[in-house]
């Protein structure tokens, strides 16, 4: 008796062919899909990540570098600040007293205001805590008006000087302008800074500057 010929089915046990096919496809397409993973999708994912985490640190940084840069901003606007107090502190207390200059100055003022300067003397410096009183002796004559603008014209200079003592005296007509002219004593004192280490005793603090009217 001849054999009975096998079907396809047969040889897959029972199982449709159609069915293994489908199997078979659906076996490929997650091989060819795990394969993508591993091989493509998992490395550029990693690589995504670790580019979101230098993106950050880089964030992270420019916004420290911005801090900083605001930081070196306020302190160079601040030095330059200071820079400004200290020239502004050298011109009203300077260190070097420049009593001939000084001398000059009192000179000029006075001329330009109509005095006669009579008398300018200095006299010995006392050292305080923080500065240095510089008396200088003066004595003037001329009109009240002319004392006045003269007292004026000294206020206005950016140095400090204190004018003391004013004595007036021998009231005089004059001949030509009828004029009450006078004699003025004045004691002019100006400043200095004492410089002494840092830390010393009586050490000027930044800043410091001697008080009183000018």
């Amino acid at each position: 008796m001849a054999a009975a010929k096998k079907s396809p089915k047969d040889f897959l046990g029972g199982i449709n062919p159609n069915a293994a096919i489908v199997a078979g496809w659906v076996v490929a397409v997650v091989a060819v899909l795990a394969l993508y993973y591993f091989v493509f999708y998992e490395p550029l994912n990693e690589e995504r990540s670790n580019e979101e985490t230098r993106k950050t640190t880089l964030q992270q940084e420019f916004r420290t570098a911005e801090g900083n840069l605001r930081r070196y901003n306020t302190d160079v606007a601040e030095l330059a600040r200071a820079r400004q107090r200290a020239q502004q502190l050298q011109t009203v207390l300077p260190n070097d007293p420049d009593i001939p200059g000084f001398m000059r100055g009192v000179n000029a003022l006075s001329e330009a205001s109509g005095l006669q300067l009579a008398l300018i003397q200095p006299t010995e410096e006392r050292v305080e805590q923080y500065y240095a009183r510089i008396p200088v002796q003066l004595e003037v004559r001329g009109t009240y008006l002319a004392l006045a603008r003269f007292f004026h014209s000294v206020s206005q200079l950016p140095r400090v000087i204190n004018m003391e003592n004013i004595k007036l005296s021998d009231p005089r007509e004059d001949p030509v302008s009828h004029e009450m002219r006078l004699k003025a004593t004045v004691l002019a004192t100006t400043f200095r800074g004492v410089t002494r280490a840092p830390g010393a005793p009586g050490a000027r603090p930044a800043g410091a500057a001697p008080g009183g009217a000018r």
